[in-house]
């Protein structure tokens, strides 16, 4: 049934508003459809309903009696209707619905024009376009406005065609090709981040004529939501690096305020995958990225439908830990933690806690916190198999006891990535670490005290393997050997 998830839309704010849209003769007013919604209030403010609370509102409204199936039927798909019908009103006349330019604005324009409204439809037109053109940022949709608004004054009767001034048609061309740049751009970044999570490849036709026409210095200025588009999309087809993630990560920061929301939360999930492929290849991005997220946090974007995936829990986590912000850690673990789902809430604290308290050198209690049910979630065994791995060897390596354990976990570990839909890259990342890790063990092993001309040899492998997740960590080690 779809009444559920339509009476869920509505805000708390605007059932007094749905209320009176229900009594609007204009919409097909019915006291029924207003009296089944306020029991329906009343008894299941959270609209959680089945077929029977269904029934039993329709008892309360119409009596038993008057319940068959036709009826009900019949009541539950029209005022469903209504409320279609009053989302659709709300997003024309209620600006807080529609961010950027006013739908009702650019219709009530399109309405007088129809009507050949002369003097006052151009007056409407013209304040429509000063408004909009007056914007800091303007979305997508902001740019198509522009160009449509320009065609319906030029195709106007009373628009005269045999002068250039003003230049409707010049100008609703240009705000086209400026709509199509950055639709195509936003379209390109997204396909461009799949092919790597799908391992495919997307014809993008056009792609390097845009990159071409919106590499212009003075449009990029004039526009900057397509400067950052520009930008992250030169950054795919160049191959993402260190510096260039770190010029885009800054723009995109400098500019975060003049964006529309949507794009926002957009741009900001390109930026955080584009610091994950590089953490893969052990770049130094753990600072950007958690100045990403913490952004995120004070743009009130973490949170998708009042709850915070586990993944995303554990990777805002893990960064605070590595970066050593322990206080900005305990806010963070403090805040989110309610919002996690309540079956993973526990085995993903247990986790963040474990990665704490290794970072603290805590060995024991790190791994008394790897419980049997952090291992029972396959989306987090590559977290915690690696960081049970690196307790063990740092055991190892200070007492010399656990090296048979070691290797049964490491060979377990390869046998799990092998086995795991990962992209290329990182499933050679997470591999080479792990057969790093054995050869140092190996060695340390053999040799008791790792002498210095071998730790420079492990030095210039370990610099040359690519991708390899946590080199810092493996240089350390090779120093404590």
């Amino acid at each position: 049934m779809k009444l559920p998830t339509l009476l869920k839309s509505l805000q708390p704010e605007e059932y007094k508003d749905f209320e009176k849209f229900l009594q609007s003769p204009f919409f097909k007013a019915s006291e029924q459809y207003l009296k089944f919604f306020k029991v329906l209030c009343a008894s299941h403010p959270g609209f959680d309903l089945n077929k029977t609370d269904l029934e039993h509102a329709y008892r309360r409204c119409f009596g038993a009696q008057a319940l068959n199936d036709s009826k009900l039927y019949n009541l539950i798909s029209g005022l469903g209707k209504q409320i279609e019908q009053f989302l659709v009103v709300q997003s024309v006349l209620n600006p807080g619905h529609n961010p950027g330019h006013s739908m009702y604005e650019q219709l009530l324009v399109k309405a007088l024009g129809a009507r050949n409204m002369g003097a006052y439809f151009r007056a409407q037109a013209q304040r429509f376009v000063e408004e909009v053109d007056g914007l800091q940022s303007k979305t997508v949709d902001e740019y198509l406005a522009l160009c449509q608004m320009h065609l319906q004054v030029y195709y106007n009767p009373d628009t005269p065609k045999f002068q250039e001034d003003p230049p409707h048609l010049q100008l609703a061309a240009s705000h086209l090709d400026l709509y199509y740049s950055l639709s195509k751009l936003r379209f390109a970044a997204e396909m461009k981040a799949r092919e790597r999570i799908l391992n495919v490849s997307y014809p993008m036709p056009l792609l390097e004529a845009v990159l071409e026409y919106s590499a212009n210095p003075e449009l990029l200025q004039k526009n900057p939501l397509l400067e950052v588009y520009h930008q992250l999309v030169s950054l795919y087809q160049a191959g993402i690096d260190e510096q260039g993630f770190r010029l885009l990560k800054q723009l995109f920061l400098d500019e975060f305020s003049l964006m529309p929301k949507m794009d926002q939360r957009l741009l900001l999930r390109h930026l955080i995958n584009c610091g994950v492929i590089l953490l893969a290849r052990d770049c130094a991005v753990e600072s950007d990225m958690l100045t990403l997220y913490k952004r995120a946090i004070d743009a009130d974007m973490l949170l998708d439908g009042q709850r915070i995936t586990h993944l995303s829990f554990i990777n805002i986590s893990n960064l605070a830990v590595l970066c050593k912000e322990y206080d900005w850690w305990q806010e963070f673990v403090d805040r989110y933690a309610p919002f996690l789902e309540d079956n993973k809430r526990q085995p993903t604290l247990d986790l963040a806690f474990a990665g704490l308290y290794y970072q603290q050198g805590l060995l024991d209690k790190a791994q008394t916190r790897l419980t049997p049910e952090i291992f029972s979630m396959s989306s987090l065994d590559i977290h915690v198999r690696g960081l049970l791995i690196k307790i063990i060897f740092d055991r190892f390596v200070q007492s010399g006891n656990d090296y048979e354990f070691l290797l049964t976990q490491l060979s377990a570990f390869e046998k799990f990535v092998q086995s795991k839909q990962l992209t290329p890259e990182k499933k050679d990342a997470q591999l080479n670490w792990a057969k790093f890790v054995r050869r140092i063990a190996t060695t340390k092993f053999e040799q008791v005290k790792m002498s210095e001309p071998k730790k420079a040899s492990f030095r210039q492998k370990l610099h040359q393997l690519q991708p390899i997740i946590s080199k810092n960590w493996l240089l350390e080690r090779i120093d404590a050997c």
